[in-house]
């Protein structure tokens, strides 16, 4: 073998060696836990795709959380699709198509509105890779303590590429189903100070 050729060989053959280390946090799950738990707010902006079995959809959302206020906005391409939601689990309003909606009831009416099943009261736990408390759940941890999946609430959910941001780890992908539908959610950005200030 040329000795060119013999040096890239043994280069390929390193690089199968080594292994890409995994965010930690250096937390178990109850301590994270309780401190993302503990956050006054935070602010994720991604990606998203959605398949209810009939039609998909593709955009990108920025999520900002206040304790229970949420601030929600959703963009498709070229804006077919946007809508922004604003509120708490308690009452809600919804801006789409020039239109607003308020929502004394937000699970059942924002449900209906959609066409399918939004456990909005939940969604702010399972964002940030927590079942929500009020709720039985069916958790799934990988030997290092991160939650790997989630039954709850009729949904299912699988979490990945756990990201380490102010020393929390926080999931960058989400995918979730429901019967057919598939919500698929990419995290662009977490930021955990950012909704307190912004919401207030």
């Amino acid at each position: 073998m040329k000795p060119a050729l013999a040096l890239l060989g043994a280069a390929v053959a390193l690089a199968g060696c080594v292994t890409v280390p995994v965010a930690d946090d250096g937390l178990g799950y109850d301590e994270r836990r309780a401190r993302l738990e503990s956050l006054a707010g935070w602010d994720m902006r991604g990606r998203l795709a959605v398949d209810t079995g009939e039609r998909a959809f593709q955009g990108r959302f920025q999520w900002r959380q206040d304790r229970d206020r949420l601030q929600l906005s959703v963009r498709g391409p070229f804006g077919a699709g946007s809508f922004e939601v604003a509120g708490s689990p308690q009452a809600m309003t919804l801006r789409a198509r020039g239109e607003s909606w308020t929502l004394v009831d937000p699970e059942t009416e924002l449900s209906n509105l959609v066409g399918w099943w939004i456990p909005v009261a939940s969604l702010n736990a399972w964002l940030i890779g927590l079942p929500d408390g009020l709720f039985d759940a069916r958790p799934e941890f990988d030997r290092d303590g991160r939650l790997v999946a989630l039954e709850q609430r009729f949904w299912r959910l699988e979490f990945g590429g756990y990201e380490l941001v102010e020393g929390l780890l926080v999931p960058g992908s989400i995918d979730m189903s429901h019967d057919a539908l598939r919500l698929s959610l990419t995290v662009d950005d977490w930021n955990p100070q950012a909704a307190a200030d912004v919401l207030k």
